[in-house]
């Protein structure tokens, strides 16, 4: 133990001493760590949010059924998709006793919303007076659809904070009137914030109406884009799936060769697309990040070897007092893992400052995950001695009477 505190003494020093040769070194490993570490924490930060926000909007026990096949929903919108409506819901909903409740979903696509000299396009949604409960999403301020608004078509309107801000400023929408396109709307309530979604749209900025009026009043349809059943957690969620398709292949009327004219997902599918793409950005990213860790430990291997022939005097005559080889190879492989766990650790310390600028500035998901610390530092001490093996054996070899000449 005295020995290796000694030799550990002798490295720093040595490091200390060749200042521009150990900066080169660490640098190489402490891009590559920043690199690697910041991607392992965004990507586990950015993962986790996604299935945060896909619990939110599609917890366990949902099934969201679309118009059409899924090789008819990527296609224009057309007859193919006009094929759930709201009278398909209700018959789900009466016949399948598992479903707790559903709600309707109707999209017109992108309108202009107005408030006398301030005009914004953005989406608007139509849904029921259950989608606070079947969305998990309530108002922050003023009141939800009800029953009779759903009824009657009625011409009210739910603002997203983010178009709220930009269409009123400090203006309290509660009670205003807007045009969404040509049709007036009352402004009756302000959704919860809800940020971006999966799919990358801001959901703050959106506007609910009923969804009744949705069809009739912007969009002159009587079909419905798509429905979120909720089924009771007591219930086998299998067997409800399963109930609800063949609720709707009765209710269309399909023979029993014939394909569904609608589309069936569940929370489980969506995680596996989530897991999959996660896959994808969990190889490649690192790989790229690890390229750079090569390049690095690469580069010290060289300068180390730089160092070997500058210091054969210095060694000569150490081996020449009494020093063993192994002493010199250990003492080599320190300054080499020395160097890099330097770098490694500054590394680490600059992907969190870059992780902690996204999250506080951008709104990106903070933190950094213990795996990722573990995985930089762990990969810098490995480069370190892996890259200090050559040049460790290369000075224990040298002959001190060939040195001191």
């Amino acid at each position: 133990m005295k020995k290796m505190r000694r030799l550990l003494g002798h490295a720093v020093r040595d490091m200390g001493r060749h200042r521009v040769r150990t900066s080169f070194m660490m640098l190489g490993t402490f891009v590559g760590v920043t690199a690697l570490t910041a991607i392992l924490a965004m990507g586990r930060n950015s993962r986790q949010q996604l299935l945060d926000r896909m619990d939110l909007l599609f917890s366990g026990s949902s099934i969201l059924v679309s118009g059409g096949t899924p090789s008819s929903r990527g296609g224009p919108h057309g007859a193919a998709r006009n094929t759930l409506t709201l009278e398909d819901m209700a018959f789900v909903g009466a016949r399948v006793d598992a479903v707790e409740t559903w709600d309707p979903w109707h999209m017109p696509g992108m309108r202009e919303v107005v408030w006398e000299g301030n005009s914004r396009n953005v989406r608007v949604m139509g849904h029921s007076e259950r989608a606070p409960v079947v969305w998990n999403r309530e108002v922050s301020r003023g009141s939800p659809f009800t029953a009779d608004d759903v009824a009657s078509a009625a011409r009210v309107a739910l603002l997203g904070q983010t178009l709220a801000t930009s269409l009123f400023g400090d203006v309290d929408p509660i009670g205003q009137q807007i045009r969404i396109g040509a049709v007036p709307f009352e402004v009756v309530g302000i959704l919860a914030v809800q940020g971006i979604d999966p799919h990358g749209w801001d959901r703050d900025d959106e506007a609910h109406v009923p969804v009744t009026t949705a069809q009739r009043r912007l969009d002159n349809a009587d079909h419905i884009s798509a429905a979120k059943i909720l089924i009771r957690r007591d219930a086998d969620f299998d067997a409800a799936a399963a109930a609800v398709e063949a609720a709707l292949r009765d209710h269309h009327g399909l023979a029993p060769d014939a394909p569904s004219d609608f589309s069936m997902t569940t929370a489980v599918q969506v995680r596996e697309m989530v897991g999959s793409s996660d896959r994808v950005f969990s190889t490649l990213l690192p790989l790229v990040a690890g390229i750079s860790i090569i390049v690095g430990g690469i580069i010290v291997a060289n300068l180390m070897l730089m160092g070997v022939t500058e210091r054969r005097a210095e060694i000569g005559l150490r081996k020449a007092v009494g020093a063993k080889s192994r002493d010199v190879w250990l003492q080599f492989l320190l300054e080499s893992a020395l160097v890099t766990t330097a770098g490694g650790v500054l590394g680490i310390l600059a992907a969190g400052g870059f992780i902690w600028f996204r999250s506080s500035h951008f709104g990106s998901p903070g933190g950094m995950p213990w795996q990722a610390i573990l995985a930089g530092l762990g990969i810098s001490i490995a480069v370190g001695l892996i890259a200090g093996v050559v040049p460790a054996r290369r000075a224990a070899a040298l002959d001190p009477v060939q040195t001191l000449r």
